[in-house]
């Protein structure tokens, strides 16, 4: 039988630290569209010393896009244990989760971010 399961609270403190850029820009674009520019003012002096003038350059969009994806993937086995036992007339696989809150609430986060960026694609890119 093999079992992954890991129990590093780092790997879910790095989970949230990747989730937070995302969620902060997501932020920023819903209030401006509502004429709330207080976010993007408090970031633009920032974002011109490093460069970012006219638009994300690479670097910050690929924290933006794959963050969520590896604080999910860093999360997701802080609570969730799999084990698996493959014979010859079946494959057994058990997935067991457990009550680790943190964790959990940074995996919820990443889908969710996910989430909003999935259907913000669909909307933008819709010739409806």
């Amino acid at each position: 039988m093999k079992t992954i399961t890991f129990k590093n609270n780092w790997l879910t403190a790095a989970g949230f630290l990747l989730v937070i850029p995302t969620a902060y820009f997501i932020l920023i674009g819903v209030l401006s569209e509502f004429g709330i520019n207080g976010p993007l003012e408090a970031i633009q002096p920032l974002a011109e010393k490093w460069g970012i003038k006219d638009q994300p350059g690479l670097n910050i969009t690929s924290v933006i896009l794959f963050g969520p994806m590896v604080a999910f993937l860093l999360t997701i086995f802080q609570f969730m244990k799999i084990e698996w036992r493959l014979t010859k007339e079946e494959f057994i696989l058990h997935l067991n989760f457990y009550k680790r809150w943190f964790p959990i609430l940074v995996a919820s986060a990443s889908v969710g971010v996910l989430a909003i960026l999935f259907f913000y694609m669909l909307g933008e890119n819709c010739r409806c």
